[in-house]
C-alpha cells in the first residue's frame, strides 16, 4: 500500500514503480549543488536509501545555489546538514554519510550496495571523481553527472560498457590517480555550444583562480533533468544519452 506522502506520484508511476523506488539506494558523491538538490527531489520522491559523500562544510557564499545550505547551516557538514534536511522531508528515508568524502581508499564500498551512482563531486576534485568511476565500472553501475551553466545545463551519464571517464576527458585510463592532481574535466566535455557569457576564454581565467560563478536556476535545472533520466532509466522506461552524447538545456 502506497502511503500518503507519495500518492501523487501514482498515474505518473504505477504502485510497482513506486515500491521499486522504496527500495532503491542511489549514492550521491557531493552534496553542494547538483548533489543536494538531486538528493532531495530523489527523497521526495520517495527513493528509500541515499548514501551521501562530501568532505566540506557549508559556507555564506554557498546559499546563493546550493540546497542545504542557509544561514543556520554554515559552519556544518554538507552531507550531515543535508542528511538533517532530507529527514525532515521523510523521516524514514535511510541515509549514511562519508563526512570525508568519496577518495581512491573507500570509493569501492561508496558504491558496494548501490544501484545508481551520482557524480557530484566538486568541480576541482577531478581525482576523487576518477575514483568514483572507476568503483562504479567495477561494479557495473551507470554514473550519471551533471553541470549547471548559468542559466542551463547539461546531464552526462557514463555507462559502465561504455566510454568512459579516463577516455572521455583524455587522460590514461590505468594513470594513477594521485598523478591526476590539478586535472580538471574539460569545459569542452559537458557542452560544445557554451553560452556568450562563459565562453573558452573566460571559464580558463575562472578555472585559474578556482571560482567559478554560478546561480541558482542552472543548479535546479541540472538535478531536474539528472533526476528524471535517472529515474526513467531505473524504471526501465527510457535509456538516457550514453556518453559521447549527452543532454543540454541552455537558454541565453
Amino acid at each position: 500500500m502506497i502511503k500518503e506522502q507519495f500518492i501523487r506520484n501514482l498515474g505518473i508511476m504505477t504502485e510497482e514503480e513506486v515500491q521499486q523506488l522504496h527500495e532503491t539506494t542511489i549514492s550521491i558523491a557531493g552534496c553542494g549543488c547538483i548533489g543536494g538538490f538531486s538528493a532531495e527531489l530523489l527523497a521526495r520522491m520517495g527513493v528509500g536509501k541515499l548514501i551521501l559523500a562530501d568532505p566540506d562544510t557549508f559556507d555564506v557564499s554557498n546559499i546563493n545555489r546550493q540546497c542545504a545550505a542557509t544561514h543556520l547551516t554554515v559552519g556544518q557538514r554538507k552531507a550531515e546538514a543535508l542528511k538533517n534536511h532530507l529527514l525532515t522531508i521523510n523521516p524514514e528515508i535511510e541515509i549514511v554519510c562519508y563526512n570525508d568524502g568519496v577518495n581512491e581508499d573507500n570509493a569501492d564500498s561508496f558504491v558496494n550496495t548501490v544501484d545508481y551512482v551520482i557524480d557530484a563531486i566538486d568541480y576541482f576534485a577531478f581525482p576523487e571523481s576518477v575514483a568514483l568511476h572507476r568503483a562504479a565500472r567495477k561494479k557495473n553501475l551507470f554514473v550519471i553527472t551533471a553541470v549547471a551553466l548559468g542559466f542551463g545545463a547539461s546531464v552526462l551519464t557514463f555507462s559502465p560498457s561504455g566510454l568512459n571517464l579516463e577516455e572521455y576527458t583524455g587522460v590514461p585510463e590505468d594513470i594513477a590517480i594521485d598523478k591526476l592532481k590539478g586535472k580538471t574535466f574539460p569545459p569542452t566535455g559537458y557542452s560544445q555550444n557554451l553560452p556568450d557569457y562563459a565562453t573558452e576564454e573566460k571559464i580558463a581565467n575562472w578555472i585559474e583562480n578556482r571560482s567559478i560563478p554560478t546561480i541558482s536556476v542552472g543548479q535546479a535545472l541540472g538535478p531536474g533533468i539528472l533526476v528524471s533520466k535517472l529515474v526513467l532509466h531505473l524504471l526501465d522506461r527510457k535509456e538516457p544519452e550514453i556518453v559521447p552524447d549527452y543532454f543540454q538545456l541552455q537558454f541565453e
